[in-house]
């Protein structure tokens, strides 16, 4: 079956929009905060960077808006989107100066900042025990991002007080971006694909519907871009160290 109709209760809407509102606000306050103090050069082109960025996103997410993510055949509508919103994004932060504002940032700061990953677990939590999402999707069935956002501040205390080296943060992303590479394998294989492979009730069909659609589209992109950032940012110390 290729289309489903879903109800979202009115308190999961207003959780997963509100949480990602404030998420996204929070995250362009403290850039340009200290891209005005650190780079006031370079703001303009800062900014113009993050417009591209959330003008993309904005317009993946209108789409899911619109119900182009409701229809799960192939080719698989949401994975593709969420990673093209990841590749794009990444793209355009390593050949700006966010990404000078981002290395000023610190490899350390990314996994502390990793905390906000609480609130899709908590969403999807949410969504299983109102009975709309599988619970193969949380830490009591086959998703254990949970783990991240709990060694996060344990990991950044670990490196600030020197107990562990840059090896340990990028041992910590590198298994951090495989567990969330997994659990998204688990989301689109538990989803009503032709290829679904988890056969478990209610399907992962949630994900395609708006605004849930912001855990595929935002959530999942951000986590990707932030491992990813935080290994490129400890693969490079540690050429420097070495030199």
């Amino acid at each position: 079956m290729n289309t489903t109709i879903i109800y979202i209760p009115w308190f999961n809407q207003l959780i997963t929009i509100v949480s990602s509102c404030l998420l996204y606000l929070f995250i362009s306050w403290i850039g340009f905060k200290n891209s005005k103090k650190q780079f006031p050069n370079q703001i303009n082109e800062i900014k113009k960077i993050w417009f591209k960025i959330s003008l993309y996103f904005g317009f993946c997410l209108y789409l899911s808006y619109l119900g182009f993510l409701e229809t799960f055949k192939f080719p698989p509508r949401m994975p593709l989107l969420s990673f093209s919103i990841t590749l794009v994004s990444l793209y355009l932060i390593i050949r700006s100066p966010l990404y000078d504002l981002i290395k000023y940032f610190g490899k350390e700061n990314l996994v502390l900042f990793q905390v906000w990953r609480f609130i899709p677990e908590s969403i999807i939590y949410t969504n299983v025990f109102t009975g709309i999402q599988p619970s193969i999707m949380t830490f009591t069935g086959n998703n254990f991002d949970i783990i991240v956002p709990i060694t996060a501040p344990i990991i950044y205390l670990l490196f600030r007080f020197k107990f562990i080296n840059t090896n340990w943060i990028l041992i910590w992303n590198g298994v951090s971006l495989l567990g969330l590479l997994h659990t998204l394998s688990v989301g689109v294989l538990s989803a009503p694909y032709p290829f679904q492979f988890y056969d478990v009730h209610p399907s992962n069909a949630i994900v395609g519907y708006f605004p849930m659609t912001l855990i595929p589209l935002f959530f999942v992109p951000l986590a990707i871009i932030c491992h990813v950032l935080g290994i490129l940012l400890s693969i490079k110390n540690k050429i420097r160290e070495s030199n």
